[in-house]
C-alpha cells in the first residue's frame, strides 16, 4: 500500500453526534464491545493530542462505525504554505493538520511532513507516532 497500509486499519466507532470526515486526525477516548471509540484531535486539548493519533480512511458517520488508519499519504490538500520536507502539525480544531504551531498554549503535536507543496493538489504524510514540537 502505497497511500495507506490497510492490514494495520482498525475498524472504530465514531463517539460524537456527527459525521467525522475523512482524513480528519483522531484519538481514541474509550470502547464499546469490541470497537475502540474516536473523536477528533485537538491541538487546542493537550488530553486529545497525546499518544497515538490515527486518521480516518473514509468519512464516519454520526454513531457509526468506521476505518482508521496508523499513517496515510493525503493528498489533494492546500500544503503552498509549508516548505517540502517540513513537519506539519495538528491544527486548533476539526481534526485536520496546519504547517505551524498558531497559538499560545496549543500543544505542538507533529503528525507528519509535506511531500508535495501546492495550494490545491498538494500532500503530506500523516504518521500517528508525531512527538511534540521541539523548540
Amino acid at each position: 500500500g502505497r497511500d495507506y497500509n490497510y492490514a494495520e486499519g482498525v475498524k472504530v466507532k465514531n463517539a460524537t453526534g456527527s459525521e467525522i470526515a475523512a482524513d480528519s486526525i483522531v484519538y481514541v477516548n474509550g470502547y464499546e464491545g469490541p470497537y475502540l471509540k474516536v473523536t477528533p484531535a485537538l491541538a487546542a486539548n493537550q488530553n486529545t493530542c497525546n499518544g497515538r493519533l490515527m486518521i480516518a480512511k473514509h468519512a464516519i458517520p454520526a454513531s457509526g462505525y468506521g476505518v482508521v488508519l496508523p499513517w496515510k499519504l493525503v493528498t489533494g490538500v492546500a500544503t503552498n504554505a509549508i516548505t517540502v520536507g517540513n513537519r506539519v502539525f495538528l491544527a486548533d480544531a476539526g481534526g485536520t493538520f496546519v504547517n505551524h504551531v498558531s497559538a499560545t498554549g496549543t500543544v505542538a503535536r507533529s503528525i507528519g511532513h509535506c511531500l508535495v507543496a501546492d495550494a490545491t493538489a498538494g500532500a503530506y504524510l500523516f504518521c500517528g507516532e508525531g512527538a511534540v514540537r521541539d523548540t
